[in-house]
C-alpha cells in the first residue's frame, strides 16, 4: 500500500528567529517553493501520528523570505507573537495539505508517495525481482535517499539506500516502484539473487 496521504512534511522548525515569534524552518528540499504568505499549515511535534492533527497547531503564514545561501526559510505565522511560542514549536514538522502544494510535472512524485511501497526491477530473463519495501526517506546532504528494507537469506531485516534520482526510477504507480540500477548499488546477496534461476 502507497504512503500517499493528504498532506506532506515540507519542513522543520529549526529555531526562533528574534523575539517577535519569527521562526526559521529547514527545508526539506532545498528548491521548494511550497510555503507562501497566506497558506494554512500545521505543525506536528516529531514522530507525530498520521492524522493527529491538532486546530491549535494549525497556522496561517504571514511572511517567509528566504534565508540567503541556506535550505531555510524566515516565517512569521499568525498567532505565535514571542519568542517563548516560537521556541515551543522547535522541532515540530511543518505539514502542507497536498491539495495545497504546487502541481506536479508527469514525470514527477513526492518521495513520501514511496513509503510503504515494494521495490522491484525487471532482470534482463524477463523475471522481476523483489528488493524490498521502501521504509523511510533520508539524505546525505547531496541527495535525497529511500532507505529500502529487505530480508537477508538468514531472516535478518536490513536496509540498503536507493538515491532517488531520474536514472534509476522507472516507474512509480501506487502500487510498487520500478528501479533500474547499475551493477554494485544493491546488497550482494540482492545481486546474487539477481542471477538464480
Amino acid at each position: 500500500m502507497s504512503g500517499r496521504s493528504a498532506a506532506i512534511a515540507v519542513a522543520e522548525v529549526s529555531a526562533p528567529h528574534g523575539v517577535r515569534g519569527q521562526l526559521r524552518f529547514h527545508l526539506y528540499d532545498p528548491d521548494s517553493r511550497a510555503l507562501r504568505r497566506g497558506l494554512r499549515v500545521e505543525l506536528r511535534p516529531p514522530n507525530s501520528p498520521e492524522g493527529h492533527a491538532r486546530s491549535d497547531m494549525s497556522f496561517e503564514i504571514v511572511t517567509v523570505e528566504p534565508v540567503p545561501g541556506k535550505a531555510s526559510v524566515r516565517v512569521q505565522l499568525a498567532g505565535v507573537a514571542d519568542r517563548d511560542h516560537a521556541e515551543r514549536l522547535r522541532g515540530c514538522e511543518v505539514w502542507v495539505a497536498r491539495a495545497d502544494l504546487p502541481a506536479l510535472a508527469e514525470d514527477e512524485f513526492y518521495l513520501s508517495d514511496a513509503i510503504g511501497l515494494p521495490v522491484e526491477r525487471a532482470l534482463a530473463d524477463g523475471r522481476t525481482q523483489a528488493l524490498g519495501l521502501v521504509a523511510g526517506v533520508t539524505s546525505n546532504g547531496v541527495q535525497d535517499l529511500l532507505e529500502v528494507e529487505w530480508t537477508r537469506p538468514d531472516g535478518r531485516r536490513d536496509t540498503w539506500l536507493l538515491p532517488a534520482l531520474p536514472q534509476f526510477i522507472v516507474d512509480l504507480d501506487g502500487e510498487r516502484l520500478r528501479v533500474d540500477l547499475p551493477l554494485g548499488l544493491l546488497p550482494d546477496a540482492l545481486e546474487e539473487g539477481a542471477e538464480a534461476p
